[in-house]
């Protein structure tokens, strides 16, 4: 067997595994992300408290890497490489973290929504008409609280809204497990619609089969807007179908 050419030594250097959330640090700082949230955050009465975002930049990088639960921020605050390399002074621990995520309330729902307006106006540049899909996604949990799904599965089907244009998500519902797809799709549909900048007009739709509904037909022809709805095939369509040939 032939030795190869390399010696092998020890190193004091600090090292880490998590390489890549140096990209998503660094869009988070050239969209200027946390000036952003503590401008619409609530701010901490004392002097001593972190500020909002302290919290949500260490939730953005543990979801990130993977991180399904508070406890996971462990993993970054004993990454003193990590914390080093994008200037990280504190990442506060998962009890701090849950605290302050119940204080904030629905406030820190209102603030979230005010923050991904201004992302979605940067994100958008020049676009001026986009297309919105909306679709439910099902979110597993072991919760006592959490319903079946029609998936069968114990948890959680909010509805999620993208622009197409740019992959932006412009409005979630967090909604029961138990909740049909279909509920309150034209309403979740008109909140998308204004969460766009006033620039900026809605123009198409895609949904599935919970979207074939009378009146999201009707406010999409009222406004001139496009769709693509998947429809419950029924034999009186699939005639009317046939009657157009």
């Amino acid at each position: 067997m032939n030795i190869l050419p390399h010696n092998i030594s020890t190193t004091n250097d600090l090292l880490t595994s998590r390489g890549g959330l140096l990209a998503i640090a660094t869009l988070m700082k050239k969209l200027n992300l946390s000036n952003l949230i503590d401008k619409h955050f609530i701010q901490p009465k004392s002097n001593r408290g972190f500020r909002p975002s302290v919290f949500l930049n260490s939730l953005i990088l543990m979801q990130h890497e993977g991180g399904i639960r508070l406890d996971d921020l462990k993993y970054l605050k004993k990454d003193t490489a990590l914390k080093k390399l994008l200037g990280m002074e504190c990442i506060p621990q998962p009890d701090s973290v849950g605290d302050w995520l119940r204080r904030m309330g629905i406030s820190g729902v209102k603030a979230v929504s005010s923050i991904n307006k201004e992302l979605c106006h940067i994100g958008l540049k020049d676009i001026k008409e986009v297309t919105l899909d909306i679709d439910a996604s099902e979110i597993r949990s072991n919760k006592k609280e959490a319903k079946k799904t029609y998936k069968y599965n114990h948890g959680y089907m909010p509805m999620i809204g993208h622009i197409a244009e740019i992959n932006h998500v412009i409005e979630t519902d967090f909604r029961a497990g138990n909740t049909a797809p279909k509920a309150k799709n034209l309403e979740f549909i008109k909140k998308c619609e204004n969460n766009l900048p006033n620039d900026v007009k809605l123009k198409k739709i895609r949904i599935d089969c919970a979207g074939y509904q009378k009146s999201i037909i009707q406010y999409c022809d009222e406004n001139q807007i496009h769709f693509a709805i998947r429809a419950i095939m029924s034999q009186t369509l699939k005639n009317y179908i046939n009657s157009l040939d």
